[in-house]
């Protein structure tokens, strides 16, 4: 009980040891510095008009019952809608502000948590980063179709190979493909891997799929490029989901639809999340930046369309 409580009082205070509601409310302050000014001249003006409008009345009451003889009701009545108008007026502004407070305390509440909850993705994404590592691909290390089963980490670290990851239905993959193949010679020349993960297939299918060494078994010719390989072995699933979990939080359902890709250095560094199309023309001289450091010229946008 006592652990709890004081994992209780930790969450209600920011990492600089400030209760949480207090933080937001100097972050509220710092956006609109004057309107706890503002408030107070409202509530001056307003009683100053409301106990001169009392006192106009007080006037008025006395010449009605004949107390006063020296009244101009008319000034007097002009008198009582000024003060009270005043009222009336310095009332709505107090509420029109205080709304608008009530808005931003909501708005910096909401971007707080928005924050907090970008943190724990991107912790989660680092881990997954590393987990991704571990992961087996199933590389063609031979003209004739030998392959060989390593981990990525492996071919990152020891082939300084980059990859690029293309999770999702089906047809998303069949059109990444099919756009890597305009490129592959960009990728041979920049060590990139293609990893294409399909969705909605389970471990039976996967293992049944031709492998196009055999009559009647062939497979597209985007598929058995040297530069694809087919990931393999346990954790991809998990691995995958994660990541369209992830970006279906951000992005929406259509990710499941459209698919994700990931650009990964050869460093293990994600240098890019995307969903839909995959521009490989940009992912590839994003991953030669990001080995060279220099910029390179951006790509003719036609060709990005072609793509």
């Amino acid at each position: 009980a006592t652990i709890t409580a004081l994992n209780q009082e930790k969450e209600k205070k920011g990492s600089t040891g400030i209760n949480r509601t207090v933080s937001n409310k100097l972050l509220v302050e710092t956006v609109a510095p004057f309107r706890g000014l503002r408030l107070f001249l409202y509530a001056a003006f307003a009683s100053g008009a409301f106990v001169g409008g009392l006192i106009t009345l007080s006037g008025v009451a006395a010449a009605m019952n004949g107390l006063r003889d020296d009244v101009d009701m008319n000034t007097e009545y002009l008198n009582l809608a000024i003060d009270f108008g005043a009222v009336a007026f310095f009332g709505v502004c107090a509420k029109f502000d205080l709304d608008k407070d009530a808005e931003l305390t909501a708005a910096v509440e909401a971007k707080v948590e928005r924050k907090k909850a970008n943190k724990k993705i991107t912790a989660s994404m680092r881990e997954r980063e590393q987990l991704m590592k571990k992961l087996n691909v199933d590389v063609k290390v031979s003209q004739d179709g030998g392959t060989r089963v390593a981990p990525l980490g492996v071919m990152q670290e020891n082939a300084k190979q980059h990859v690029i990851l293309v999770a999702g239905p089906g047809r998303a993959i069949r059109d990444a493909l099919r756009g890597a193949q305009l490129n592959k010679v960009n990728f041979a020349m920049t060590n990139i891997l293609v990893v294409p993960y399909e969705t909605g297939v389970d471990a039976a299918e996967r293992a049944a799929k031709p492998d196009g060494g055999g009559f009647g078994d062939s497979r597209p010719t985007y598929e058995t490029q040297p530069y694809v390989a087919e990931p393999v072995g346990e954790g991809w699933e998990e691995f995958v989901k994660a990541e369209l979990d992830t970006a279906a939080e951000q992005a929406g359902d259509k990710v499941f639809e459209e698919g994700i890709a990931l650009v990964v250095a050869n460093d293990g560094k994600v240098l890019r999340r995307g969903v839909g199309k995959v521009p490989w023309r940009q992912m590839v001289d994003e991953l030669e930046e990001a080995v060279t450091g220099e910029e390179k010229e951006k790509a003719n946008p036609l060709l990005d369309f072609i793509e």
